[in-house]
């Protein structure tokens, strides 16, 4: 499944004196964290940013030399966040068999979170990532008094990215604006009325978003304390779901990308699955490729293994 990624840095930041996605965090623009993790994942191909047209320039400066393996476009917003979503899906390409939207504003997500929100998807079924609600809710009418008091072992907080297949996406859009609903503050809520199934997949409370200033502050020292990863690489498992007829090419696909072969499951009754160690670098452009191989329902999903230092011929790794 080639993955595409929709990144909403709209806005014009009233709170920060300026537009919030391009305030400075730990020494980058605050949009730019976020992009560089989604520019590191071989499984996303297309990243589009959205921004306010008179940002279009600086947010372009930003996005361009930082993703050199995936296609990438900056695109005008809309009026309120759901045009800007529906502006940035419509830049994505008709490869893209799934889609997943980010808010520029949650500049500390990490790939592997983003990894485990992937992994529900199919069509009909849309996910996203959420923390437990640890506070107990109340709800008080205009006057302040407490009508009810919620069970909060079933609240969830909603986070970005959230996650679907493309046409699933797309049609939940579409019928939004069909049926002139009220713009919903998180695509999760329109996949919801779309009668889509919608899984929450456990997040970490770092992913918050950058609202107020003091957000700032706390975001740019969880950053500084990330290490850099610069003399590490990650090695993926990655899972490939196949037509039986496809694995022989899949497996020439995989060898010639210095992958590791761990195991062929051949017992699913319409797929089969090729397990293998692979490290990031080496599976760019593998969506793509796969497609081309084994058709447009062929899919693989990617997990991290372990890290392991750059300078290791990757099939002398040992994996866990």
């Amino acid at each position: 499944m080639i993955w595409g990624a929709v990144i909403v840095a709209a806005g014009r930041g009233t709170r920060f004196g300026g537009p919030k996605q391009l305030v400075e965090v730990a020494g980058k623009p605050m949009l730019a964290w976020s992009i560089e993790v989604f520019a590191s994942m071989p499984e996303i191909a297309e990243l589009v940013v959205v921004t306010e047209p008179e940002f279009v320039e600086r947010v372009e400066a930003i996005v361009h030399p930082r993703v050199r393996y995936a296609t990438a476009l900056v695109v005008r917003g809309g009026a309120d966040r759901q045009a800007s979503v529906r502006h940035g899906i419509e830049a994505l390409s008709d490869e893209v068999a799934a889609v997943l939207v980010h808010d520029g504003a949650r500049p500390l997500v990490q790939a592997e979170e983003i990894r485990a929100g992937m992994r529900p998807v199919r069509p009909g079924t849309a996910s996203l990532l959420a923390t437990p609600v640890v506070d107990t809710i109340k709800i008080a009418d205009e006057d302040g008094k407490v009508v009810r008091t919620l069970d909060r072992a079933t609240l969830w907080a909603a986070q970005t990215p959230q996650f679907a297949t493309a046409r699933d996406l797309r049609r939940a859009h579409a019928e939004a604006v069909r049926h002139g609903a009220p713009p919903a503050t998180d695509d999760a809520a329109l996949l919801e009325r779309a009668g889509l199934d919608v899984v929450v997949v456990q997040g970490s409370p770092e992913n918050f978003k950058v609202t107020l200033p003091g957000d700032r502050v706390r975001a740019e020292a969880l950053l500084r304390e990330r290490p850099d990863g610069g003399s590490e690489e990650e090695i993926l498992l990655v899972e490939c779901y196949v037509d039986p007829r496809a694995v022989d090419a899949v497996l020439l696909e995989l060898e010639g990308r210095d992958a590791r072969v761990d195991e062929i499951d051949r017992d699913l009754p319409s797929a089969t699955i090729v397990r293998a160690y692979a490290t990031n670098a080496g599976l760019r452009g593998f969506g793509s490729r796969l497609h081309a191989l084994a058709g447009e329902d062929a899919l693989f999903t990617a997990h991290l293994s372990h890290h392991a230092p750059r300078s290791a011929p990757p099939l002398e790794r040992n994996h866990e």
